[in-house]
């Protein structure tokens, strides 16, 4: 701990006998009595007889943050008997081993880009004001690799599209993507991208969320992520904690890669530089997010001229490249991955190509990192011209 935290032994010391004396006295009991509380495993957190919760630390995740953060190559038995060392003095009990039987995985990979899964998790958060968030990931189910991931205001159809368009133009389309059963996964515009990129969809049964691997890799954000979510002040912090899980999830050693021989432990090492064997261009990936996705260069005040409106995005980014997701009812501006603006539309009748905006209300503008500290113009819309 010393090491890690680059302090001396004194203090740790200090803190954990202030911390055995706050964690005594809230269950009840004293430090002095001699009694040792015993523990049970329950419900996935240690329950002490005097009723204090306590949650186990992970051993490949101990081991795999030792690695990545100091450089230290400690293996997981080594972890493993110093964490035993650690519940005998705290009097924690060992817990149990799951009586249940490993389910067979219905959509294991066998080599990569064959199987992908997305998913979306609500993120608890303290933000006053911010309402409902939550991370929308593509995962590579053979190297378990975050592939895209992103932070969303909304669960709808264009924020997972969003997300979806990150992963295909940097790895290229997958022959399957898995899902559960929700309602943007098979929405009209997202079966018309798999239809126009070859993606086979599939889904997993009803109530059988183990059949999806990003809910295990949900279930790790939680123990790494959450508590610093819980945290944040800001929504530009919340971001941050996310990127910082992300590329530390991709570099860590992952417990499914142990018995590699190849000295490949991490899902970014397992996936390396492999991309899939279809490859779009640009112009092509445009065509197939035709109905949903522009490009726009902002002016010097942050407005995008799209069809005949100027939408106001970010006046941090002037002259910079954002990005347009169009769907029936709503139009969301981003840069980055991060959504600068929304606004409800009224579309003309008509086919897609000659569609304009008949009317564009509600403009809701979020915080962002490229902010700055005081705007010159006001965040409306204005019809172009």
């Amino acid at each position: 701990m010393a090491s890690y935290l680059k302090i001396s032994k004194k203090t740790v010391y200090r803190v954990i006998a202030r911390w055995l004396e706050e964690a005594m006295r809230a269950c009840g009991t004293s430090l002095r009595a001699g009694r040792r509380a015993s523990a049970r495993w329950t419900s996935r957190r240690w329950t002490s007889s005097a009723g204090c919760r306590r949650i186990p630390s992970s051993v490949p995740s101990a081991s795999t943050a030792l690695e990545q953060k100091r450089g230290t190559d400690v293996s997981a038995r080594t972890v493993g008997r110093v964490m035993a060392v650690h519940r005998d003095l705290y009097g924690l009990g060992k817990p149990k081993r799951s009586p249940y039987q490993k389910k067979e995985m219905p959509f294991r990979a066998k080599r990569r880009h064959e199987i992908w899964t997305a998913g979306v998790r609500y993120v608890d958060h303290s933000l006053p004001g911010t309402g409902n968030v939550y991370v929308i990931s593509v995962l590579e189910n053979y190297s378990r690799c975050i592939l895209a991931s992103a932070v969303s205001r909304t669960q709808d159809t264009t924020a997972f599209l969003r997300v979806l368009y990150s992963a295909v133009e940097r790895y290229g389309p997958p022959e399957r993507l898995v899902t559960d059963l929700g309602g943007i996964f098979k929405a009209s515009q997202s079966k018309a991208v798999y239809r126009v990129l070859g993606i086979e969809k599939e889904r997993i049964e009803r109530r059988r969320p183990y059949q999806s691997y990003i809910e295990t890799t949900f279930n790790i954000q939680r123990k790494m992520a959450d508590h610093h979510f819980a945290k944040a002040e800001t929504f530009s912090e919340l971001v941050e904690v996310h990127d910082a899980w992300r590329n530390d999830y991709n570099a860590q050693r992952h417990w499914a890669h142990e018995g590699r021989g190849d000295g490949r432990h991490s899902p970014e090492a397992v996936l390396g530089f492999y991309t899939s064997l279809l490859r779009y261009r640009e112009e092509d990936l445009h065509r197939a997010f035709f109905s949903t996705r522009f490009s726009r260069v902002l002016d010097s005040l942050g407005y995008a001229r799209f069809r005949d409106w100027r939408l106001y995005a970010e006046e941090g980014l002037a002259r910079r490249e954002a990005t347009l997701w169009l769907q029936p009812g709503s139009l969301v501006v981003e840069y980055g991955g991060e959504t600068l603006s929304a606004y409800d539309v009224d579309l003309t009748p008509g086919g897609e190509a000659g569609r304009k905006l008949r009317t564009v209300g509600r403009p809701r503008l979020f915080e962002t990192s490229y902010a700055l500290p005081q705007l010159n113009s006001s965040p409306w819309t204005t019809p172009a011209g």
